[in-house]
């Protein structure tokens, strides 16, 4: 099952902000050599995480892409789930998030249909400890 992540506008700002600055400068100095190198795999990385990034819950894992990156996440290693507001990099793009600690490590994350993606999970992983949800 699949879940878009939720996008926060200021989210957006801060992800989309640097790049369209730098998209102006480009043409304002009417250069191209700074729209090769750095603008154009700019904007293609962020668009990629800004359009390309999905959760999935899998047979036996948590799949999370964002942009080139794809992480799987075995269920059984999930140990708890909570709600965050915390600023850290992560495949979220809204500063409501869910933190998922597993195995030995964290991963942020914020599905638009939060409390399917988390009934969901309940059922596949039932000894996930779940923090205020």
């Amino acid at each position: 099952m699949s879940f878009r992540p939720k996008k926060d506008f200021w989210f957006g700002i801060l992800i989309w902000g640097p790049t369209l600055y730098a998209i102006c400068l480009v043409i304002q100095n009417r250069t191209i050599w700074p729209a090769l190198v750095v603008v154009i795999p700019l904007t293609a990385f962020v668009g990629s995480l800004w359009f390309g990034t999905v959760y999935t819950i899998a047979e036996t894992s948590l799949e999370i892409k964002y942009g080139p990156f794809l992480e799987k996440i075995p269920l059984c290693e999930i140990q708890r789930v909570k709600r965050t507001r915390t600023l850290w990099s992560s495949a979220a793009l809204s500063f409501d998030r869910l933190e998922i600690k597993y195995g030995y490590g964290t991963v942020f994350i914020s599905p638009l249909d939060t409390h399917k993606f988390i009934n969901e999970l309940k059922q596949r992983c039932p000894e996930t400890e779940f923090l205020g949800l």
